[in-house]
């Protein structure tokens, strides 16, 4: 799932593989029709980078600055079919507690929650928190990389 909050608005594109919206359950590996819909071209164009895989769709959301609700195209999915989005939404937590709790059940790994919680409340990350959060990786690769984001 990619959340992009740009000036003139927010886009939120995501990807269940498992879904049955999915281009790779379709023999055409097609977007699913009406997905990017009256999408505005603004925030569309947000997708374009290639680590995003515009493709790689099975449910888009947008809101620019003036709108007052969330927007999606005109979709329509088959009944008892998902698109992810309950799931994947599902996926932003509320409290770091939250978090790990997920990560443990989901990806079966045991982050310690004092990091997780400095990283909620917004400290600046440090070798020490990448290193605590992923021991294996690569700390100044995950700098540099957060430097480019601006954080």
């Amino acid at each position: 799932m990619f959340i992009i909050i740009a000036p003139q608005g927010t886009i939120i594109k995501g990807f269940d593989h498992e879904s049955e919206v999915s281009p790779y359950a379709r023999d055409e590996h097609e977007v699913w029709l009406g997905i990017y819909e009256e999408a505005p071209t603004s925030l569309l164009s947000l997708l374009e980078d290639e680590a995003i895989t515009k493709d790689d769709v099975t449910f888009c959301f947008w809101r620019e600055n003036n709108d007052l609700t969330w927007q999606k195209g005109k979709v329509e999915i088959p009944t008892g079919a998902e698109d992810g989005s309950d799931f994947l939404l599902g996926t932003i937590f509320r409290t770091a507690e939250d978090f790990v709790e997920f990560a443990e059940g989901y990806f079966e790994l045991t982050l310690p929650l004092e990091v997780v919680a400095q990283v909620y409340e917004g400290a600046a990350i440090t070798k020490e928190m990448i290193k605590a959060l992923n021991p294996d990786g690569d700390i100044e690769k995950n700098l540099q990389e957060l430097a480019e984001l601006d954080f």
